[in-house]
């Protein structure tokens, strides 16, 4: 399973500090439920984005002790399986960039960026199955850019979004994912 953690550390930071250390784990397992049964088990390598840089981070990884799913903890900068970082997505589709740096950020990865509000559009439909009316009141057939406004209002930004989507409803703005899903308990 793969869980999105709040950080307040930027891609840079998060990389430079090695702060995949520090991550704890999750007081419960998102799996079956039972308190303080997370053991450390590993990290894994994936892509992020720090404005025009592409860096290689480490996510980690534990091993839950009752039901035997690993939990990765993912840092709420990064969006699953998108390697541009929730900022600079979320500038890009907004059209709103708040500084130069931003701004060149959006430019530099333009291209991901419009790729990514294609598959945000396509998943669009099962996402408002899944999720209704819980960010708010929408029109009866939102559009995309109606229902990220709306997403926005609500969640303030991209990575709280996204650590909710996750969370309560199990997907995400760009699809719906194994790693987010619960696992059956195996049979003793």
């Amino acid at each position: 399973m793969q869980i999105i953690f709040k950080t307040l550390l930027t891609p840079q930071q998060y990389f430079e500090q090695n702060s995949q250390k520090q991550v704890k784990p999750p007081k419960i397992c998102p799996n079956c439920g039972r308190a303080h049964t997370l053991e450390a088990l590993t990290y894994y390598e994936r892509y992020v984005t720090s404005v025009l840089a592409v860096l290689l981070i480490w996510v980690r990884r534990f091993l839950c002790r009752h039901c035997r799913v690993s939990v990765s903890c993912l840092p709420d900068f990064a969006q699953p399986y998108r390697a541009v970082n929730s900022a600079t997505i979320a500038a890009g589709f907004s059209g709103q960039t708040q500084s130069r740096e931003q701004s060149r950020a959006v430019q530099h990865w333009g291209t991901a960026i419009a790729v990514y509000w294609r598959r945000y559009q396509r998943h669009l439909p099962a996402l408002l199955c899944i999720v209704g009316n819980a960010f708010g009141a929408l029109p009866l057939q939102p559009t995309a850019r109606e229902f990220w406004n709306v997403l926005l209002a609500r969640c303030g930004d991209l990575a709280s979004a996204t650590r909710q989507l996750v969370q309560q409803f199990h997907t995400s703005l760009f699809g719906t994912y194994r790693c987010h899903q619960r696992r059956q308990l195996r049979a003793a």
